[in-house]
């Protein structure tokens, strides 16, 4: 019954549709979802054969559009219908303009069979395709009810890099029999292997897992849990491939091994006089059989100490004192009486817990350092801790935090969060105690007592910035986390990308000496608007001093003030003298709302660009006139001539002069 009720009411949608869009519809090609997926050498390249065409696509819908986690949009996973479960059958389609209810993609249910049209787009290298919205074209519904289909087996191994894992983007698969290999991954993932040996991830990009990630009342299965899953597989960076279940049903456990949560030390940063008590809480749907406490001193082999009750659910356990200078990890194994087990943290070649042993104050580099682990939170986390250093960036440059450095060394420079002391400056060389914190992937000491929290003990320091190189010190670098929080220097620039998060805009850009790309942001109050419109493809800049910063899973440089960046060079300033018509693709594409456009003239003349809509109307002059021979930049501020703005949709600018005319592609979102 509500089947039928649907159908009648997207019947009448479609007539109402149907009607607006008479005499506005366009005719593009109808392409396989493996004519726009498949690539023949994903290993070095990924990008679709179709990016930026617009095309049509029968697909069948896998999900409700509005179970993602998309923000402000719609989106769902889709199958080919006709050669699922083959390689390149799964995709993706979006819809960014969601007032734009008359694509009728905001209805779609399970089981439908559709034509789609859209824009073939890349995002972060997931290939999806952007649905028509200026003007609209609507879905066009073939059938329902369709059962779906069985998900694909797979093995962790499948999904382990781009060259094998990349023909299964968004497909609907099913991996059996893998064990969870750490429960706490960054972005609410967890890591997952099976006999295969791969790696992968399981992921919260279905509404069901990410409302009850932020409202803190779910957690992945606990390190050791045995599964069988279900979802789709989603590409979210570079030869990193995660399978997001739907909700919880889609997860069947086969083990349920004990629980440890809660794991403190006393006291947090020991001395060579304390024996330091190791408690946590642990938990099991029968009986922990066992509890058992590891630990190393510099590296020697592990040594097990049986851990004791200390209450209901609560077990403890001594390392004893260790002399100066030690560094101490341990780590916590539990059984239960079937023989399941776990431990804490869940993979510990990933991470471990530890501490160093001094009489006095730490360094900033005991707090920082992550003696080799890939995981880089602090040993010391929601530990107090006194620290000193001099401070290189204060309140006047960033929003809420200040950055101190001890040394001119890597690792010895950490974010300081002080709402007590505004009038900190560079130069200050102060002593803070506080609270480590891990906030967004960035370590920080936070001050919690207005009186003791904080000691200026002189003015007027300076530190010199550490020369890096940008390949060095970028996300994925050997030095990245090194250089968290210090004052740095790369030198002999060029701007790589303007807009590296195209469709999105973010106030960054890249830069390159040579030895690989370095984002820099704009989160410094110096820089009003977005600091990437500043500075162009291939412009060349002398030096950048800045902060080492992390943030949305990018290192980058945040440069303190416009003076931080020394000799900007336009790439328009150096090519006077060009050979040659060109009118190069704008950036970023896709826009919102305003994109540049670049083109060179060979000769002075007469010359027009204009931007026309996706029915041949012209939309905005830009260009009008007597124009000098070289290279020219210009910018469309996504108004008409009438200095209206425009819906978003695909557009055209065509540079015409005698003997000479070219036409571009671009894509307004909204």
């Amino acid at each position: 019954m509500r089947l039928r009720y649907f159908t009648i009411f997207l019947t009448v949608i479609m007539f109402i549709v149907a009607f607006n869009a008479f005499g506005q519809t366009a005719s593009y090609d109808t392409v396989s979802v493996y004519d726009i997926q498949y690539v023949p050498d994903p290993a070095t390249n990924e990008q679709s054969p179709l990016f930026g065409d617009t095309v049509v696509v029968k697909a069948m819908v896998m999900h409700y559009s509005r179970e993602l986690y998309v923000g402000a949009r719609w989106a769902c996973y889709v199958v080919d219908p006709d050669s699922f479960p083959k390689p390149w059958s799964g995709f993706f389609i979006i819809q960014h303009d969601t007032t734009e209810v008359n694509t009728l993609f905001g209805f779609v249910e399970p089981g439908m069979i559709c034509y789609f049209t859209g824009v073939v787009d890349e995002y972060y290298g997931l290939t999806q395709l952007a649905l028509l919205t200026n003007p609209v074209v609507p879905i066009e519904i073939l059938s329902t009810d369709n059962p779906l289909p069985d998900p694909l087996q797979l093995t962790t191994a499948d999904l382990s890099s781009n060259a094998v894992a990349e023909q299964w983007e968004s497909m609907w698969v099913n991996l059996q029999n893998v064990s969870i290999v750490n429960n706490n991954l960054s972005s609410n993932t967890a890591s997952i292997t099976d006999d295969s040996g791969g790696l992968t991830y399981l992921d919260d990009y279905f509404l069901w897992f990410r409302t009850r990630f932020d409202d803190n009342v779910y957690q992945w299965p606990p390190t050791g849990t045995l599964l069988n899953v279900k979802g789709f597989v989603r590409h979210v960076n570079v030869d990193q491939y995660t399978v997001n279940p739907r909700n919880e049903d889609d997860l069947e456990t086969l083990s349920n091994p004990p629980v440890i949560h809660e794991v403190t030390r006393t006291p947090g940063k020991p001395t060579p006089r304390n024996d330091v008590t190791i408690m946590a809480n642990i938990t099991d749907n029968t009986t922990v059989a066992k509890a058992i406490l590891n630990y190393s001193v510099d590296w020697q082999p592990f040594v097990q100490v049986e851990m004791t009750s200390a209450g209901i659910d609560s077990f403890s356990a001594k390392i004893p004192n260790q002399v100066e200078g030690s560094y101490v990890r341990y780590f916590i194994y539990a059984e239960d009486d079937v023989g399941d087990f776990t431990t804490a943290p869940g993979d510990t070649s990933y991470e471990i817990y530890s501490y160093v042993v001094r009489t006095g104050n730490l360094d900033i580099k005991d707090v920082q350092y992550t003696w080799g682990y890939p995981n880089d939170a602090s040993p010391y986390v929601g530990y107090e801790v006194t620290l000193k250093g001099i401070v290189v960036s204060d309140t006047s440059h960033f929003p809420g935090f200040f950055v101190i450095q001890q040394k001119e060394e890597p690792w010895y420079g950490i974010q300081l969060r002080d709402t007590y002391h505004p009038g900190l400056q560079v130069g200050d060389e102060v002593e803070v105690t506080g609270t480590i914190e891990e906030r967004y992937g960035v370590t920080r000491i936070v001050v919690n007592d207005s009186a003791t929290g904080l000691k200026i003990l002189s003015s007027g320091n300076t530190v010199t910035p550490m020369d890096v190189q940008t390949g060095q010190i970028t996300t994925g670098g050997p030095d990245a986390e090194a250089y968290e929080s210090c004052f740095v220097r790369v030198s002999n620039l060029t701007v790589t990308n303007p807009f590296p998060d195209t469709p999105g805009n973010y106030g960054e850009f890249t830069v390159d000496d040579g030895s690989g790309e370095l984002r820099v942001d704009d989160l410094a109050y110096d820089f009003s608007g977005n600091l990437d419109s500043s500075f162009a493809l291939n412009d060349h800049i002398d030096e950048i001093i800045a902060v080492h910063y992390y943030s949305f899973g990018n290192y980058k440089l945040i440069p303190r003030t416009k003076d931080d960046i020394h000799g900007h060079t336009t790439d328009i300033e150096k090519a006077t003298v060009v050979s040659d018509f060109q009118l190069k693709q704008n950036y970023p594409n896709p826009f919102n709302p305003t994109t540049t456009i670049e083109f060179y003239l060979a000769k002075q003349g007469n010359y027009r660009l204009d931007i026309y809509d996706v029915l041949g109307r012209k939309v905005r002059s830009l260009v009008n006139g007597l124009q000098p021979a070289g290279a020219q930049r210009i910018t469309w501020d996504g108004r008409d001539d009438a200095g209206k703005m425009v819906s978003a949709g695909i557009y055209f600018y065509t540079l015409k002069g005698e003997n000479f005319k070219q036409t571009r592609k671009m894509l307004m979102i909204k």
